[in-house]
């Protein structure tokens, strides 16, 4: 028989063994909406993806339609940045958590980089000024530095 207080100090170690066996990083999900970390399984075009079977369309960032000019180079982009299998955590817009076409709308955290971001900042795509006024993230740097 295993005495209580061994038990007891198994139990309460689990959660220190747990902080240090999962990667901490400094990202995070910011306000109210859902906060989703899983791995991407499928890439719809440069501003879509799939998180497990959850659709999440990037917040204030809009690419090219896959059959409009720079279509497939955005999709190729974060094929690249953000491969198929890759581990993500995506922050729900607070100020958009009614979706577009039954997708999340959220930042997409992805190997260190915000992909929104990243995209805007390598011309693969444009602001969608049209939602800064309603996006959490309007304030944010990014945000501001490409038009909001």
């Amino acid at each position: 028989m295993i005495p209580k207080v061994s038990v007891i100090v198994a139990l309460c170690s689990i959660p220190l063994i747990l902080i240090i066996i999962i990667p901490q990083t400094d990202i995070d999900c910011s306000g109210d909406a859902m906060c989703l970390k899983g791995k991407v399984t499928k890439i719809i075009d440069g501003d879509t993806l799939d998180v497990g079977d959850i659709r999440v369309r990037l917040a204030l960032t809009s690419t090219p339609e896959l059959d409009d000019l720079g279509g497939v180079e955005s999709k190729k982009f974060v094929e690249e940045k953000c491969p198929v299998n890759s581990d993500v955590l995506v922050d729900e817009d607070d100020g958009q958590i009614e979706g577009s076409y039954g997708r999340v709308i959220g930042k997409v955290f992805c190997k260190g980089i915000l992909l929104n971001e990243e995209i805007l900042e390598k011309g693969h795509g444009q602001i969608s000024t049209i939602h800064c006024f309603e996006s959490e993230f309007k304030n944010e740097p990014w945000a501001k530095k490409f038009g909001c």
